[in-house]
């Protein structure tokens, strides 16, 4: 039996040890540690696999990890950042590297009819990547919140408008009951 500990855990997942803190702490399904010694929780090597790949925390490359990703599939944030990298950890709703916005994390709660419409806030970072979002085209892969670390991948969406003009979002900024709607992204679906 092959044992591994917390930092194991961490370099096996390609996630923090705080992440692994987490998923021990409030995930149930996480396997019960086989000892709790002085130096920490130590666990079967093999249940720990197991349970990373059921929860698509197993490191794989980048490229297999996105063309995987299946419509109505719970995620969790560490594996978005880790799948599409940029700057996905600082928690923005769209990350990006360098100029590419790599996919969309949006909330229902900010955006009730997301992902067909997202709101989008006045801070200058926030409007900024919307437009760069917009300016870029294409598409890219939607995820929205569903609970604490919780993303449900939705498909790939593309832009398909985006407006600075009040008219087009003002009811929808109401209905959201927000203030501070600067502006609004519109998206379809793509065939997966």
């Amino acid at each position: 039996m092959e044992l591994v500990g917390t930092s194991e855990i961490a370099i096996l997942a390609s996630a923090s040890r705080s992440a692994v803190s987490n998923w021990v702490a409030r995930d149930p399904s996480f396997p019960k540690p086989v000892a709790d010694l002085a130096c920490g929780q130590i666990w079967e090597k093999n249940e720990i696999e197991a349970w990373l790949e059921k929860n698509n925390h197993l490191r794989e490359s980048d490229m297999s990890a996105k063309q995987n990703l299946q419509v109505g599939q719970i995620y969790t944030h560490d594996f978005i950042c880790k799948t599409f990298g940029g700057d996905a950890k600082g928690g923005t709703y769209l990350p990006q590297s360098r100029q590419t916005i790599l996919c969309g994390c949006f909330t229902t709660v900010l955006n009730p009819e997301a992902p067909e419409c997202v709101l989008v806030g006045d801070g200058p970072r926030i409007l900024s990547k919307a437009e760069k979002l917009a300016a870029q085209g294409g598409s890219i892969p939607v995820f929205l919140k569903t609970g604490t670390n919780q993303w449900i991948y939705k498909g790939e969406f593309e832009v398909t408008g985006f407006s600075k003009n009040s008219a087009d979002f003002e009811a929808k900024a109401v209905a959201a009951d927000r203030n501070d709607v600067a502006a609004a992204l519109f998206f379809r679906q793509i065939a997966n």
